[in-house]
């Protein structure tokens, strides 16, 4: 078990350049190993048609305050061997991340962004919205009240700002929107305080799509198989040749709605630049 950090670390923000995020060299992930990070070259031949492609993945699933989430670590491998096998070349996998683990890992990420085309963040595990404000929750978090979230969690704008930096196409893909049970314990100390079902609606800068397992307000179903049905379609979409991402992540939509009897909408958010198209695997 990770240790909660202490209070005083709890401020750090993405801005600061020390201490970086360690990465251990590339292994094959595993579902079973509780934490796990890796980066792996993809074949140079694919690489040429959309510059320097990079990606952080991460799966948290070994919760210590509340019940353990089974697929969002087995998601978070099949997201990242699949992005891999379509040519990115930097994947990092992150596997059961608390706070501080989750700062470093976005702040690594940030500093190689700065010198890739495309960004792309997936994230599997908890997520809460409260009065407005998405988070993600890291596997330490502690959280008996709205006032303990803005310590314990991790605001997404933090992984926009990472993702942001890159020169073309940035990704964020939130497999958050999970019945969370932090919502039912937690203490509300201002009662016109919102926490949402799900996650809200987000506005990022244009330029930036944000894409959620499941529409703002509404939850995501893990399946009955390996995968989610969102991870399931979107490993499965990435692989077809030739379907700009726009259509993309319609075609994702459709193939969830399709699998839950239209009872989980993927939802997404923002834009990818105009003037450009992006595909992850060419014709």
């Amino acid at each position: 078990m990770e240790a909660a950090a202490p209070r005083a670390d709890q401020a750090k923000s993405l801005t600061e350049t020390d201490k970086a995020a360690k990465v251990v060299p590339a292994v094959n992930p595993s579902p079973n190993v509780a934490e796990e990070s890796h980066i792996a070259p993809a074949p140079a031949v694919h690489a040429a048609p959309f510059g320097r492609r990079i990606a952080l993945v991460i799966g948290n699933s070994n919760y210590q305050n509340v019940p353990v989430l089974q697929n969002p670590q087995r998601d978070a491998a099949t997201v990242a061997k699949a992005l891999e096998a379509v040519g990115f070349q930097h994947v990092t996998l992150q596997l059961n991340l608390g706070r501080e683990r989750l700062i470093d890992a976005l702040r690594a990420f940030a500093k190689q962004a700065e010198d890739a085309d495309w960004a792309v963040v997936y994230y599997a595990g908890h997520g809460m919205e409260v009065a407005g404000v998405n988070y993600l929750i890291p596997i330490d978090a502690r959280i008996a009240s709205d006032l303990d979230v803005g310590l314990e969690a991790i605001p997404i704008d933090q992984v926009l700002n990472a993702a942001e930096r890159a020169r073309a196409l940035r990704l964020v893909i939130l497999d958050a929107c999970r019945d969370n049970p932090f919502a039912n314990q937690m203490k509300r100390t201002v009662a016109s305080r919102s926490i949402g079902r799900g996650l809200a609606k987000m506005e990022p800068d244009p330029g930036t799509l944000v894409v959620f397992a499941a529409k703002h307000g509404e939850t995501a179903l893990d399946g009955d198989g390996g995968n989610s049905p969102f991870v399931t379609a979107f490993v499965k979409d990435i692989q077809v040749p030739g379907v700009e991402v726009r259509r993309l992540f319609d075609n994702v939509r459709d193939d969830v709605m399709d699998m839950t009897d239209r009872r989980q909408q993927p939802y997404s958010y923002g834009s990818v630049p105009g003037r450009q198209d992006f595909y992850f695997t060419v014709k």
